[in-house]
């Protein structure tokens, strides 16, 4: 997907450039595809080498980007506890409570194995609220065992390369019973919240936020990390798990479209989930070269499955046995309630008359993924010592100055080529579409262009609105 766009960032560069246009070198800035000079480029690459050799490690590391950095620094502070020259003073020692909200997501134990070592470095003390909010309020007082446990280091250490959740995660929200909740967290000490999960853990702070008033348990920093494979959680552009989500369902795709041409007229027509955001099938569609992608955001309507059949028969028309490439269609399993996967496959046999076959194929949970892919490992240490790093700075603050504080219940997210912390209240009351459950501006929402544009999908308006035939 990102050779992908770096090319097409690439031809746009030639168009745009004119005879004074300094030669580009096409980059990635976290979730940032940018141009910068060649020459400026390589001149920093090579003062990098630079400093390493006169053992400059300090402007080495200045020279290298900031999520370079980051990321050192996390694995610096992840690797190993026994560093005392990091250790906070027992005033700002916290007990942190560590969630998870939500479906299960790539990432989420890399995310949480992060999290305790890093708190251990610094002499927090991790502690697990096993099996969400419903599992806090049922079976905090369990015995011999509670779902309130304090982990250590041995408790986490292997679960890096783990898919699913190791703490046990659950959509209940806090709002089933908040007395009981802000009791939980009374009797427990909890003095600083960190959420991990998806839409449901984003609704999870935000109930928790307006509970503060009738709750003080509640007048705590919380911290909300977005792990969620349909990535549609308000204040980021990326999530936690989607990367292993893409990872399955290409490898998924890269199977049946092998299928596909093996036969050399077959279509498939492939359902991806991702709830009300078409994310997953748009930036599926980008990789593996979807004929067209379904998504929630454009829908789907009769002149619409015309022009695609219409570019079908002509794609198979032209085809004289030279090309061997399967055809796929991808599509968003909210992208409508009338046209279904199965449906639009019938649709499409049904048109062809014979020229060419149809089928459909539902991969569902087998999106969720297995073992997390090392896009969303990475991240998820690099947010995760950030979101620790950011509840520390409120050690020491009253309820009351927490409570006054807009971000002391916060979102991490990546924006652009920045890491950012979102206020909530901010960030639910401006940037959010609580029907559709996504947020109200989706970054992605113009790579759906590139999708049908390399796939040579004929535009609305060079179709006629009734057979899908070219005017």
């Amino acid at each position: 997907m990102l050779s992908t766009l770096q090319g097409v960032e690439a031809v746009e560069a030639v168009l745009d450039a004119t005879p004074e246009t300094p030669t580009p070198v096409i980059c990635i800035i976290e979730n940032k595809i940018v141009r910068k000079p060649l020459i400026k480029a390589v001149e920093d690459t090579h003062a990098v080498a630079k400093a390493i050799e006169a053992k400059d490690f300090n402007r080495a590391m200045k020279l290298r980007d900031a999520e370079f950095a980051e990321y050192h620094n996390a694995y610096m502070t992840t690797t190993a506890t026994d560093q005392p020259e990091m250790r906070l003073p027992k005033s700002k020692q916290l007990r942190i409570g560590i969630i998870h909200v939500g479906a299960p997501a790539g990432g989420m134990n890399s995310a949480t194995r992060a999290a305790v070592a890093y708190c251990l470095t610094r002499g927090h003390t991790p502690v697990a609220l096993h099996n969400g909010f419903p599992g806090l309020c049922r079976h905090h007082d369990d015995k011999p065992l509670g779902s309130v446990r304090e982990m250590s280091w041995l408790d986490v250490e292997g679960w890096v390369s783990k898919g699913g959740s190791e703490i046990g995660t659950n959509r209940g929200l806090p709002s089933a019973d908040l007395p009981k909740t802000a009791y939980c967290f009374d009797k427990y000490q909890i003095d600083a919240l960190f959420i991990i999960g998806g839409f449901e853990a984003f609704t999870a702070v935000s109930e928790l936020r307006k509970a503060r008033p009738d709750h003080p348990e509640f007048r705590i920093p919380i911290v909300l990390l977005p792990a969620t494979i349909s990535n549609n959680v308000p204040g980021t552009e990326y999530s936690v798990g989607s990367d292993t989500c893409l990872n399955a369902l290409v490898g998924y795709c890269d199977a049946i479209k092998q299928s596909a041409s093996a036969s050399r007229r077959r279509v498939f027509v492939v359902e991806t989930q991702g709830g009300k955001s078409g994310y997953i099938a748009t930036i599926a569609g980008l990789s593996i070269g979807a004929l067209a992608v379904y998504t929630p955001e454009e829908g789907i309507n009769v002149r619409m499955l015309a022009r695609d059949i219409e570019h079908l028969r002509v794609s198979f028309a032209k085809d004289r046995g030279q090309s061997r490439a399967g055809k796929l269609i991808l599509r968003n399993e909210h992208a409508s309630d009338t046209y279904t996967t199965e449906v639009i496959a019938n649709m499409i046999r049904e048109e062809a008359g014979g020229r060419f076959e149809s089928r459909f194929a539902i991969p569902g949970h087998v999106q969720q993924g297995g073992t997390p892919s090392p896009m969303d490992r990475v991240r998820a240490v690099r947010l995760a010592v950030k979101c620790i790093t950011f509840l520390e700075g409120f050690a020491g603050k009253s309820k009351d100055e927490i409570m006054k504080d807009p971000m002391s219940m916060s979102v991490i997210g990546i924006k652009g080529a920045s890491v950012v912390f979102g206020a909530m209240e901010k960030v639910e009351t401006e940037e959010t579409d609580w029907k559709d459950r996504r947020p109200k501006d989706e970054s992605w929402l113009q790579l759906k262009t590139i999708v049908d544009t390399l796939s040579g999908r004929p535009k609305p308006d060079d179709c006629c609105e009734t057979c899908g035939k070219g005017k």
